[in-house]
């Protein structure tokens, strides 16, 4: 008869360190999770280097006539060849060789992207707009 309290007594002794130990844990979970954030948001805040500036789309995603002149001076070895109004510009291309001739350095361009099946881009068509 004896046997059955004393094995009562050490099972509700087991569930008690059982349940303190889940607690301690718990506790100890949620301590190092509030620590992260609060680490992350102090770096974050701290970081010089690193800022996010949301810069909102605007205008109808044409491009000027100067800055497709800069982007086919940048063309360099392994990018995608471009065509402005029908002309060809792949690189490597020469500085030398570059001309605005066909190029309307005021007026505005349509891109046109085209990617292959991973997602590289092939080729940039831009359309001057009327």
């Amino acid at each position: 008869m004896n046997y059955a309290p004393r094995t009562m007594l050490e099972m509700s002794a087991a569930l008690l360190v059982f349940l303190m130990a889940a607690g301690s844990g718990l506790i100890l979970f949620q301590t190092c999770a509030s620590l992260n954030s609060l680490a992350y948001v102090t770096g974050q805040s701290q970081e010089r280097n690193l800022q996010q500036i949301a810069v909102p789309l605007s205008g109808d995603g044409s491009v000027s006539g100067a800055e497709v002149l800069q982007a086919i001076a940048r063309l360099d070895e392994g990018d995608a060849e471009m065509v402005v109004d029908g002309i060809r510009f792949a690189p490597p291309l020469e500085r030398e060789q570059l001309s605005s001739v066909g190029i309307r350095l005021k007026g505005r361009y349509q891109p046109a992207y085209e990617r292959d099946a991973s997602g590289h881009l092939q080729r940039l068509t831009l359309r001057s707009l009327p």
